[in-house]
């Protein structure tokens, strides 16, 4: 815990709390380097685990292999998994001017929440994931003014086909890419239809490959993780607590994006709105999916994150460090009480 600390101190030494965020400069990307470090500081005793079940999807045959992996490569990947994550939420969202000054406070959003739950400390098929759905806004993004729109909309309906059979849960993220061509452009009919040949391509030709290699069992597998479940935490009252911090840092995001939404072109606000509907679909994975508890909720991070920045980004000094030391108490209390989510 004194590591954290620690590596917290320098991070406010010279600018108090996230003041250092709120700015794009290069002492804040070493800024959440350390803060990503100090947040996982538990790695020095217990290394990044590689979680992976041949039943989330495809990805488990490349995970798998990782597990027999020295603890310091695999502290190395997940930090850099998350980092980059991180780095390319906030560059889309400045890109496109989603808020009114270029800041990391996405950046800072994205690494609070992946650190909440200490499963997420881990290598797993939806952390993996959220880069191929960071990638796949950066393309919904370029709907609005596209000259091309057919080929983009097939790229991301395909896209989107092979991440939902790379981590199945991902499927949940189909209906919000219906919605985002639905605001983003005229109604064409042929266009829904393209993105829903591309969504299926992926699905066409991994079912012909089993089809011709009599893998039968496969089909049975996968139909059988879309069923009802009732997900229970180990522990409720830590689990409280990490849903609490990360349910004030959103909502706090959401009612500033309301206060700002006048204020915002056309297009900005269309992002938004889509960001806030994938925050919606993103939750009910966990509910219907076997194993989606709790790493499927990850995909939701990359939504929440965006929310988070305007959380950090624009109430005054007090404010924001009031939510900043809020999300950190519950990391530490979470983390390093005897608990476990």
């Amino acid at each position: 815990m004194g590591v954290i600390f620690a590596l917290l101190k320098l991070i406010i030494s010279k600018k108090q709390v996230v003041s250092i965020f709120k700015e794009k400069s290069t002492p804040a990307v070493f800024g959440l380097i350390l803060l990503a470090l100090a947040l996982h500081a538990s790695f020095l005793n217990k290394p990044p685990l590689v979680i992976t079940n041949i039943n989330e999807g495809l990805l488990y045959y490349a995970l798998a292999p990782l597990s027999h992996a020295p603890a310091v490569v695999l502290s190395i990947i997940y930090y850099l998994i998350v980092l980059v994550q991180a780095l390319r939420i906030n560059y889309m969202l400045n890109d496109v001017r989603m808020y009114q000054k270029s800041s990391f406070t996405a950046s800072l959003g994205y690494i609070m929440l992946t650190a909440l739950l200490p499963a997420w400390g881990s290598i797993t098929a939806a952390l993996v994931v959220n880069s191929l759905i960071i990638w796949l806004l950066f393309r919904v993004v370029k709907l609005y003014n596209s000259q091309q729109p057919k080929t983009l909309v097939y790229n991301i309906g395909l896209i989107a086909g092979c991440m939902v059979l790379l981590y199945y849960p991902a499927l949940f993220f189909i209906p919000v890419l219906f919605f985002a061509l639905g605001i983003t452009r005229p109604f064409r009919l042929n266009e829904w239809f393209v993105l829903l040949m591309g969504i299926i391509t992926p699905a066409y030709f991994f079912a012909g490959y089993l089809f011709l290699s009599s893998d039968v069992a496969v089909y049975h597998a996968f139909a059988g993780n879309f069923v009802p479940q009732k997900t229970f935490p180990a522990k409720i009252v830590p689990t409280a607590v990490a849903f609490g911090a990360a349910g004030i840092l959103i909502i706090t995001g959401i009612i500033v994006w309301q206060a700002q939404n006048k204020r915002m072109q056309i297009q900005v606000r269309k992002m938004w709105s889509i960001l806030f509907i994938m925050l919606i679909l993103m939750v009910p994975a966990i509910f219907f999916m076997k194993n989606a508890w709790p790493f499927a909720l990850l995909l939701a991070c990359v939504p929440g994150a965006a929310f988070a920045g305007n959380a950090f980004l624009y109430p005054g000094r007090l404010a924001s460090a009031l939510l900043f030391w809020v999300i950190i108490a519950a990391i530490i209390y979470v983390t390093w009480m005897p608990f476990k989510i």
